[in-house]
């Protein structure tokens, strides 16, 4: 299959980040009396099993052309709480039944778990325009291919949850970066969530919103290398399991590297002690990274947000730099927007969305080649000549 390149890491930060412009105003197309909505909504989650996701069976609430028509859940009592959150006027046990009767335009599959996204998302593409998936968009990076290829070829708008792409200040941080702020980037750091699920299972609950705003930020990565261990031994295909959420995961321990065009590495790292590090005793989330540049640090944590240190050096012991929030960039930026309106939009106008299939699809190809390369024991090359899972 063909994988798009994007361009040099300068040229799609500028191209990228610093001239998104602002969604266009979404028609409000005349239906005959010039008050019922042009879209109608749906919504799939399962109480007990990924429920709704962070709240995406209101991804669709306050949309003036967009209607939520139903929404379906195995839970009565789950059907019901997510109808009153999301205005839905009836409610389903089958997303099945829910797709045929109600012959949805936009459909939300709000359950975490991505065990069942797969077949859910080929069955709401024989009615809908529009599809929003809570990520990861699947369990393994052969579904996610498998649902790319559907959409594209019913012409199937898809777009995944990595909500980093529609927080204001993550696209107020991308465009200052952008812009050459902390100057030439040379190296990036990000450090999982690293708590009871602390690597494998970081990785693909909370480590692909790192790899998504990697490549957001940075451009396609060109390689990857890696090692995965549990209990400080290497893993084997032995320990693979399911994950609390579940999923299939190794190792409690990741340490990976990606390069990307002009020599930028970025490390990634989900790390198991023998301490508190991992207990949630510690009040303080370790999920953060920092982005080193020739003239400044831009750094994040989960709990506190961006921060910048008007230096390359971390260490100052005159005290001469501190940790300041982020000036606005100079060129301003597209700020965030609500999910569900830019799904509309990327319907309506033919572009794709903030973070679209091929964008879900990529994170998983980057977790694949974490495993690839560790259990290859070699550097791995992006994108991927063997595409198959290999956790199976």
């Amino acid at each position: 299959m063909t994988v798009s390149r994007h361009p040099s890491r300068r040229q799609f930060l500028k191209t990228g980040l610093g001239v998104l412009s602002a969604l266009p105003v979404l028609p409000g197309r005349s239906t005959g009396t010039g008050t019922a909505p042009h879209y109608r909504a749906v919504i799939v989650g399962h109480t007990g099993a990924g429920d709704f996701g962070h709240g995406y069976d209101q991804v669709f609430n306050n949309l003036p052309n967009v209607q939520v028509t139903a929404v379906s859940d195995p839970d009565d009592a789950g059907a019901r709480r997510a109808a009153e959150r999301s205005g839905a006027v009836r409610t389903y046990r089958d997303y099945r039944q829910m797709f045929d009767a109600e012959r949805p335009n936009l459909v939300c599959l709000a359950m975490r778990q991505p065990a069942t996204h797969l077949e859910i998302a080929l069955a709401a593409m024989d009615h809908a325009r529009g599809i929003f998936m809570e990520k990861p968009m699947t369990a393994t990076l052969p579904q996610a291919e498998v649902l790319c290829r559907a959409a594209e070829e019913k012409g199937v708008t898809v777009a995944v949850a990595h909500n980093r792409r529609f927080d204001a200040e993550f696209c107020r941080a991308g465009a200052l970066v952008a812009s050459g702020f902390a100057g030439e980037i040379r190296e990036i750091n990000q450090h999982g969530k690293q708590d009871a699920r602390a690597g494998g299972e970081d990785m693909i609950v909370l480590g692909t919103h790192d790899f998504d705003l990697l490549r957001w930020w940075f451009g396609d990565p060109v390689w990857c290398s890696a090692t995965v261990t549990v209990e400080g031994r290497d893993v084997t295909r032995a320990d693979v399991r399911p994950g609390r959420e579940p999923m299939r995961v190794a190792g409690d321990t990741i340490h990976a590297q990606f390069g990307f065009q002009g020599g930028l590495v970025a490390r990634w790292s989900s790390v198991t002690t023998r301490d508190d590090w991992t207990t949630r005793r510690l009040q303080r989330e370790r999920w953060a990274f920092e982005i080193l540049g020739s003239q400044r640090i831009v750094a994040w944590q989960s709990g506190i947000g961006f921060r910048f240190l008007d230096s390359p050096f971390l260490l100052h012991p005159d005290g001469a730099a501190d940790w300041q929030p982020l000036p606005e960039p100079p060129g301003g930026h597209a700020g965030g927007v609500a999910p569900g309106a830019d799904l509309i939009a990327a319907v309506e106008s033919g572009r794709p969305p903030r973070c679209s299939g091929i964008d879900g699809r990529w994170t998983l190809e980057m977790l694949t080649a974490v495993y690839r390369s560790h259990f290859t024991r070699s550097r791995v090359a992006l994108p991927l000549h063997d595409r198959s899972d290999p956790l199976a």
